[in-house]
């Protein structure tokens, strides 16, 4: 029998993702720290927490400690999304990778007209857009020719405005508003060769995602390569004319012209990356500090 209490090793570092966000009430990912110290509490997403003490007193088998961690190690990044050749789609691209929500929850969509309707609402990583729950119980994608009428959409907690595609809150301050973009892309194929062995290649010719003309994802599909989809990130300035750009130095003079010599002499002291959100935010808090 393993003695917990001689338990030598330490997995206070040890970070892994957990395979089955449906379970956990979480959208994109899921983090813990496994650490053995008896008695105290191990931090689980969204602040739940689960006392090991309790485990009579920390008796557990090497042999389940191991399959566990195996288990979390196989697990897949969330932000990335393997499909084998010759596997069913809809095997893989499960509702509980590509939708933002475990399940579609009571969302408020709100014109330009002041007009405000409510429904069951999540949004589709896969194709980038807000979908609902009809009457009829289907799943369907907001309406293209309604998308620019849409003021802002509200998810939960989360807000998405529309402008050529939607895009999600990050933050809003006197200046202007920090907004991003998700959806997964086509980042590898690898066809199958000989002895059907995989073979690199980056051309990306017959497909970048699975959604056909009536933005509804094809998933009722196999497909002869394997298809590796990542999570693509993409930031955005905003201002109050509703003028979004993608987030670089050249559009942030364009978005906010006002604020030419505050721009000017933030950039000149802080180097910013503009894919990294937290030098974003400091950008746009310098310069409504400075308004």
């Amino acid at each position: 029998m393993f003695n917990s209490q001689r338990w030598s090793f330490n997995l206070s570092v040890l970070l892994v993702k957990l395979p089955d966000l449906s379970l956990l009430n979480a959208n994109k990912g899921a983090f813990f720290f496994l650490q053995h110290q008896q008695g105290k509490k191990h931090l689980f997403p969204e602040g739940r927490y689960i006392n090991f003490s309790i485990l009579n007193p920390m008796r557990i088998s090497i042999l389940a400690i191991f399959i566990v961690l195996a288990k979390f190690a196989c697990a897949q990044d969330a932000t990335t999304i393997f499909i084998p050749a010759g596997e069913d789609v809809s095997e893989v691209l499960t509702p509980q990778k590509i939708f933002r929500y475990p399940q579609f929850i009571n969302g408020q969509i709100f014109f330009k007209d002041r007009r405000m309707t409510q429904a069951l609402l999540n949004y589709n990583y896969l194709i980038g857009e807000i979908e609902f729950i009809s009457p009829e119980k289907d799943t369907l994608a907001i309406g293209k020719d309604q998308m620019p009428t849409i003021k802002k959409i509200v998810i939960d907690t989360t807000i998405f405005f529309y402008n050529r595609g939607y895009v999600e809150l990050v933050m809003e301050n006197a200046v202007g508003k920090l907004l991003k973009s998700e959806k997964f892309k086509v980042v590898k194929r690898e066809k199958i060769g000989g002895y059907n062995q995989p073979s690199s290649t980056t051309a990306i010719d017959s497909y970048d995602n699975f959604t056909p003309t009536y933005g509804i994802p094809e998933l009722n599909l196999k497909i002869r390569e394997n298809i590796t989809l990542g999570l693509k990130t993409n930031y955005f300035f905003g201002n109050d004319y509703d003028l979004v750009l993608p987030a670089n130095k050249k559009n942030i003079y364009k978005v906010y012209p006002a604020k030419k010599d505050l721009i000017d002499a933030y950039l000149k002291d802080n180097p910013v990356n503009y894919d990294n959100p937290g030098d974003l935010k400091k950008l746009l808090t310098c310069l409504a500090q400075g308004s």
